[in-house]
């Protein structure tokens, strides 16, 4: 059978965590023996209340509070509660365990900031470890105000973003979106995120994509990417290829096909560009944009190509020359 202190520190227990469904029953047990036992367990849960409306709990050193709370358990054996003195002691011990565990909790609670961009907006981040997030128009992302010991964590909501991390052994890095993660310890990398698709271009050093629990795994190292259908789980590698042109403002072609050539094109200026040809083209890409407009690219491409292009409201249309096919 447990003494008063004993059963002093079960009480203070279950009002520390009172879903814990053993403490609950032993608690039950304990109210229910006697209706002493029953007032006594009343008056503790008064003084914990209590001390839950402590405001100076800024000025508690836990630490302490918790070495006198355990030096008047072992003091205090049972005697009738109603004296005054003991009743007092015990108080005090309880107001300072129960706000300096609220303060300890509170100090230790994760803090999360978010960060959204609107149309045509960018914006970034500098993270407490000195990694760097750039955010495209129309992102959303969650980071923790500090991170943990052991790891460091945080949401891409939405959009797309370009992620340069610093490196750290002991603690890796993941960007988790949805059931999906990245996972890597010091690289640069750039993420499109959306509702049915990830894009994930590696810049330098390698990351590990994860697509959902106990998925298989694909590890990608720099100038590599993939593309993951969320609602299909399946991904495509591919090279990867202008992903950060949204932020470098510059697109690199090197022996890239005409057909990717409008895919990139199609993306970076956020216009329909499709090509209609009625042959194969042998003939692949070689040049560099930098902050060039779309008309003066579209004029390269025409030169190169011998290309007929037709522009309306929604969609640039670029044809080949025509070839008999016997």
């Amino acid at each position: 059978m447990l003494n008063q202190s004993e059963y002093l520190d079960l009480i203070v227990r279950y009002l520390n965590n009172p879903q814990d469904e053993t403490t609950r029953a032993a608690i039950d047990t304990y109210r229910s023996a006697s209706a002493e036992n029953e007032a006594y367990f009343r008056e503790i849960s008064r003084v914990w209340d209590l001390s839950a409306r402590s405001t100076s709990l800024n000025r508690i050193d836990t630490r302490q509070a918790e070495a006198n709370f355990k030096r008047e358990l072992k003091k205090h054996t049972y005697k009738p509660f109603t004296g005054f003195i003991w009743f007092r002691n015990i108080a005090a011990t309880l107001v300072l365990l129960g706000a300096g565990y609220w303060f300890y909790s509170l100090n230790n609670k994760q803090v999360y900031l978010t960060l959204q961009t609107g149309a045509s907006q960018k914006d970034s981040i500098l993270l407490v470890d000195g990694s760097k997030v750039i955010l495209a128009e129309n992102t959303s992302v969650k980071y923790p105000k500090s991170f943990a010991s052991s790891s460091r964590e945080i949401y891409l909501i939405q959009g797309k973003a370009f992620f340069k991390i610093a490196k750290d052994p002991k603690r890796p890095f993941s960007v988790l979106m949805g059931q999906s993660k990245v996972k890597v310890l010091g690289t640069s990398f750039n993420i499109n995120y959306s509702q049915n698709k990830i894009d994930l271009d590696v810049k330098t050093g390698r990351v590990l994509f994860s697509p959902y629990t106990n998925g298989t795994s694909s590890i990608l190292v720099a100038g590599q990417a993939l593309s993951y259908s969320i609602s299909n789980r399946q991904f495509t590698t591919r090279l990867s290829q202008n992903a950060d042109a949204w932020l470098s403002n510059e697109l690199v072609f090197v022996d890239t096909p005409l057909e990717e050539v409008c895919k990139q094109l199609s993306r970076y200026y956020q216009k329909n560009i499709l090509l209609e040809t009625n042959q194969p083209l042998v003939k692949k890409f070689n040049a560099t944009f930098k902050d060039n407009s779309l008309s003066e690219v579209l004029a390269v491409l025409k030169e190169t190509y011998g290309l007929k292009i037709t522009i309306n409201k929604d969609t640039i249309t670029l044809k080949t020359p025509y070839t008999q096919i016997n």
